[in-house]
């Protein structure tokens, strides 16, 4: 440890971060504090289950509101990893992997169970195919580093990301918003507020974004990489005083988009299996290929949140939710005219969950107890169309492989703060977990089966049906405390220990060495850190440092040995270590001028971590220890700068200027170039706004990745295809749009 020690010497020096972007809605809060509306603002966040500054919360946790999510151009929930340090999103068949300080999900399949919890309005959304949605009239969105188990329903390891509704109020109001942008992007989104009185009020939103494809697919002469979504929510909010608030929320989201199509990497004298190789090897706009790409789904949600006070100190919480998400998609893996790995995936989720706190608040002290209680089912098919230019009795794999999950969890949990003095505050946190997760799987090969013409030949088993259960339990728990220094500076250290369940590999395999059970993986975060409001309100200054322990690790890798079909091991491979830093600065050194940096650095690498896959070279195991994790870049950056412009005493106008690097992080478990984004990528974005003074209209004019770079955001691991599928990011895109509010 001794050569980190100035890492941490530095973390305590300059205190803790954590990116604090977002803007309080409500003036009176600000003025409640007496603080100047010309400064900084002031931030309000629910992070401990509580309305609390920012700057009162001993936790790391980056905050967006919906001012950054406009100026940003956040188009859905993976879109944000740009913006926030050590946060890190990609995508592949439709299945979020999303890393949070290196810990993630690195599987692809559609049964995966990530560490990193996403929540809609306090509902989590524990499908990954329900987790990619639209984003539109937010209030805010949360993200919290590190383990979370003591304050959230959901147990997490890694970290949890909240999507905050607005919410009604007692006003008739709203906005429309219409916009027009490269590749025929049209978007339109609204939302209203219908006041009716006594408390009672509605809010209903909605959103529509349909772009052609940026890229162009040789094989057919079509666009490719389609954008077809739709969304809406409806919230009725029952507030007839500060005692009662009672929210039924719903809504529906729709996904009609074209599959995130690939460029195919021959690795066999530049070609793959079939000797195909890729016509533009260079030009990223330029694919061929003949397959399905489709990226289709539809997301149901329904929640109830009801807050009753029981007196001054104490308050009942309740939060019930029901989310249903069925994904249809269809890949063409290998990127070419030829049948060599086509895969449809078809899945159904639902769950359910039901979450009771009881929150105390008063004299010094403040308590949560929870109860927390989730049921989910999962149900998937899938289809691999593998070799199939081949016939079926000379090596094509048609492979079948049907699974199905029941993951029922109950847990108990708490977290009590106690003022020591009227600067030092300690907190301890504990929790249970009980989850019993019952699995079943099977795979087999139909001969004929994507032969129209032909019949089917009888079902061949790989993998033979089987049924599992078991059992995980386990406590996790975290202690804190944190100390201010002035009215200003609040410095905290804190001891984390999460926990993620066992359970099964019931994904696209196909041998039955590969059918695993995991158990659990463990992580114990260890954090110091400072925010700081400088200047009087000039500057808000966050920096954190943090070391975590991770160990058996569950890891999914693809295991190749020559000769054979890639297979997929899920296991207990590893543990690993994880260090980094965070730093964030947001100031308003004038009343027009905007200023924000984000950085973070990162060092996670795997700790006795010996693979299934054989090495060519020595035909003995693959040793990955000392290797990054996947989803790990050593330094992410993000930075803007916006100055408001007077024109007269009815318009401003205003520019903003964005720029944010990603460092080079790896797509898999070996730490290879060619399975990697070959080097760190920087994107610029500008956005430009006429406004009225009171809000009611503005135009704007934006750009995304201004000078076109062309980047890397995944490949995947099949050299026993022959070819490596690269997955590029967005080209460079540019609109305007028009927003009126009333």
């Amino acid at each position: 440890m001794k050569k980190y020690t100035a890492t941490w010497v530095i973390a305590v020096a300059l205190c803790q971060a954590t990116p604090s972007f977002a803007q309080n809605d409500s003036r009176a809060a600000a003025e409640e504090e007496g603080e100047s509306e010309s400064g900084v603002p002031v931030i309000v966040v629910t992070a401990q289950r509580r309305e609390q500054s920012l700057n009162d919360v001993p936790i790391s946790i980056s905050v967006l509101d919906a001012k950054q999510i406009t100026a940003a151009g956040f188009s859905n929930s993976l879109s944000i990893g740009d913006y926030v340090p050590n946060v890190e999103f990609k995508t592949f068949a439709g299945v979020p992997n999303i890393f949070i300080r290196g810990v993630g999900n690195n599987d692809f399949n559609s049964s995966s169970v990530g560490p990193i919890s996403i929540y809609r309005d306090d509902v989590v959304v524990a499908s990954t195919g329900g987790q990619a949605f639209a984003l539109f009239d937010l209030e805010r969105i949360e993200v919290l580093r590190g383990p979370q188990g003591t304050l959230f329903g959901k147990n997490t390891t890694g970290g949890a990301i909240q999507y905050i509704s607005r919410q009604p109020g007692d006003e008739f109001e709203g906005y429309a918003k219409v916009g027009y942008g490269r590749f025929d992007l049209v978007e339109a989104e609204g939302a209203a507020t219908i006041p009716f009185g006594d408390g009672l009020s509605m809010r209903f939103s909605g959103l529509l974004r349909r772009r052609d494809g940026e890229r162009l697919n040789l094989a057919t002469g079509e666009d490719a990489v389609n954008i077809d979504e739709s969304a809406i929510r409806t919230i009725l909010r029952y507030n007839p005083d500060s005692a009662v608030d009672i929210r039924l929320s719903g809504g529906y989201g729709r996904d009609r988009s074209d599959y995130h199509q690939p460029k195919p990497l021959g690795t066999i004298n530049g070609a793959d299996a079939f000797g195909y190789s890729d016509p533009a090897p260079d030009d990223i706009r330029i694919l061929n290929f003949d397959g399905a790409s489709r990226t289709f789904s539809d997301n149901y949600w329904v929640s109830l949140n009801a807050s009753f006070e029981l007196g001054d100190d104490l308050t009942l919480r309740s939060i019930t939710g029901y989310d249903e998400a069925e994904v249809d998609n269809r890949l063409d893996v290998d990127g070419s005219p030829l049948r060599l790995d086509q895969i449809a995936f078809l899945t159904e989720t639902d769950q359910f969950s039901q979450e009771l706190q009881l929150l105390f608040e008063g004299n010094g002290f403040n308590a949560l107890l929870g109860a927390y209680y989730f049921q989910e089912s999962l149900v998937s098919h899938s289809e691999t169309d593998a070799v199939g230019e081949v016939p079926f009795g000379s090596g094509a794999i048609p492979l079948i492989t049907d699974s199905a999950r029941d993951n029922e969890s109950v847990s108990i949990f708490g977290q009590t703060t106690f003022d020591v003095t009227d600067r030092l505050s300690l907190t301890g946190g504990l929790r249970y977990t009980w989850d019993e997760v019952t699995a079943e799987h099977r795979g087999f090969l139909v001969p004929n089966f994507f032969d129209p013409a032909t019949p089917n030949g009888p079902e061949i088993d790989l993998v033979p049906f089987g049924q599992f259960n078991d059992t995980f339990k386990a406590f996790s728990w975290r202690v804190a405390a944190d100390y201010n220094f002035s009215d200003e500076i609040l410095g905290f250290a804190t001891v984390n220990r999460g926990f993620k369940s066992g359970g099964f590999n019931i994904g696209l395999i196909t041998s039955l060495a590969e059918r695993t059970q995991v158990e659990p993986e463990f992580l114990t975060a260890y954090e110091l850190g400072v925010k700081a409001t400088l200047f009087d309100r000039r500057a808000q200054l966050n920096i954190s440092a943090f070391y975590y322990d991770y160990t058996d690790l569950q890891v999914l890798s693809v295991n190749q040995q020559a000769g054979t079909v890639p297979t997929l091991g899920l296991d207990n491979a590893a543990d690993a270590e994880i260090m980094g830093l965070e730093f964030e600065l947001f100031t308003r050194p004038t009343d027009t001028l905007d200023f924000g940096l984000n950085f973070g650095i990162l060092d996670a690498t795997f700790q006795n971590y010996r693979s299934g896959a054989i090495d060519p070279a020595t035909g003995q195991p693959r040793d990955f220890s000392g290797n990054r994790l996947p989803g790990a870049p050593k330094f992410t950056l993000s930075t803007f700068v916006q100055n408001t412009f007077p024109v007269n005493d009815d318009l401003d106008f205003t520019l903003r200027a964005e720029y944010n690097y990603t460092g080079k992080k790896f797509y898999s478990n070996s730490e290879e170039d060619v399975l990697s984004s070959r080097e760190g990528y920087g994107l610029v974005n500008l956005r430009a706004s006429l406004n009225s003074t009171d809000d009611a209209w503005q135009i704007s004019a934006w750009a995304r990745n201004v000078f076109g770079k062309d980047y890397l955001v995944d490949a995947t691991d099949l050299r026993d295809f022959g070819f490596i599928p690269l997955y590029y990011g967005e080209r460079g895109t540019w609109g305007f749009d028009v927003t009126f509010r009333f």
